[in-house]
């Protein structure tokens, strides 16, 4: 082991989550493809340990987990798996529950005829993802048109839910609710997928863009997925965690065909996510080699800030942000969202 890995290794002071070493970041960033497969490997409990718990706090746990469980059988390693399988188990259990909330509230909302999109985690995982269980999600979102939020929460409302006062952010375009027997199901309603208000000058990913004509079936293709996948990882989360990168590759797999790539130029023109998305499908790239996404991302080149992006955001960033180095490169995050403002911005704003 090289002096670099040792002290990645090395657990912060603290109790904060200890770093991997640079060859097994580069292991769980293969054992979190979907659709990898992976050689027998030995392991001891430490090293597995490690692997998984870095795997939960990345949101790929069930992918990991389901590569590395036939090598934890021994006597010595069998507790590893029963824990983390058992932590699974619970991550299934409670996604069947919100999806069945999710489901109650979409219907809910097609009587009530109010326009709304159901994005990112049930959706992703059942038109992006092999199987569906390896596509874990927190809670339901949904992007609306902000004019007819009223009407929508109102729905809401009387589907079970409740808004906290505290979690109200109307600058965010953002609010978050909560129901009112199972606590620990939100939703978040959301006006625009951009929301920081410093960058929605620029960019901007709402109900309008996904849907110029207001019919949410206009976004129910990869080209939308992709867009959403790629400009929640860039612009919310500014690449926080391994499973948004996996979104990300994911829906560019599935991207397919000239008429998908042109919808995705024209979303692109039109919201000024072009720095965002670029940013995101080089970063997939690199991680996984893949030909789609360098594809994908070439095809939306030239981008101003490309090269310079791809010097901020890369996969040791990702690797360090669920450790005791996150404060770390909370820099390169920060001039990565400088460049996102000073991007080429949206060929025109929507009316509303």
């Amino acid at each position: 082991m090289s002096a670099v890995d040792s002290a990645e290794t090395a657990p912060p002071s603290g109790g904060t989550p200890r770093r991997l070493s640079r060859a097994d970041g580069r292991l769980l960033i293969e054992l979190a493809d979907p659709e990898s497969t992976l050689a027998p490997m030995t392991l001891t409990r430490e090293r597995a340990g490690l692997l998984l718990s870095q795997a939960e706090r990345h949101g790929v746990l069930p992918a990991v987990l389901r590569k590395l469980r036939p090598m934890l059988s021994s006597t010595e390693l069998r507790p590893v798996r029963d824990d983390f399988a058992g932590r699974f188990a619970s991550g299934v259990a409670f996604n069947m529950q919100l999806r069945a909330e999710a489901k109650r509230l979409s219907t809910a909302l097609r009587a009530a005829g109010q326009p709304a999109l159901l994005i990112k985690g049930h959706d992703f995982a059942d038109n992006i993802y092999p199987d569906p269980v390896l596509r874990p999600t927190s809670d339901i979102d949904l992007i609306i048109p902000v004019e007819s939020l009223d009407a929508v929460e109102a729905v809401v409302a009387a589907s079970g839910f409740e808004l906290w006062p505290d979690q109200r952010d109307d600058e965010q375009m953002e609010r978050k609710w909560f129901h009112a027997v199972h606590k620990r199901l939100m939703l978040e309603i959301q006006g625009n997928l951009v929301h920081a208000p410093g960058l929605r000058s620029k960019l901007s990913l709402g109900f309008a863009e996904l849907c110029p004509h207001g019919d949410p079936a206009e976004a129910a293709r990869s080209s939308t997925r992709l867009a959403i996948a790629g400009v929640h990882a860039a612009s919310s989360h500014h690449f926080e965690l391994l499973r948004l990168v996996i979104d990300v590759l994911q829906a560019a797999r599935r991207l397919e065909g000239a008429a998908e790539e042109q919808a995705l130029e024209d979303l692109v023109r039109r919201s000024g996510t072009r720095l965002a998305l670029v940013a995101a499908l080089d970063l997939a790239a690199g991680l996984y080699d893949d030909r789609r996404c360098r594809e994908l991302a070439g095809g939306l080149a030239p981008v101003r800030f490309r090269s310079m992006s791809r010097l901020l955001i890369s996969g040791d960033m990702v690797m360090a942000m669920e450790t005791g180095e996150r404060a770390l490169q909370s820099w390169r995050r920060s001039l990565f969202r400088e460049l996102l403002k000073r991007g080429e911005g949206r060929a025109s704003l929507p009316s509303s």
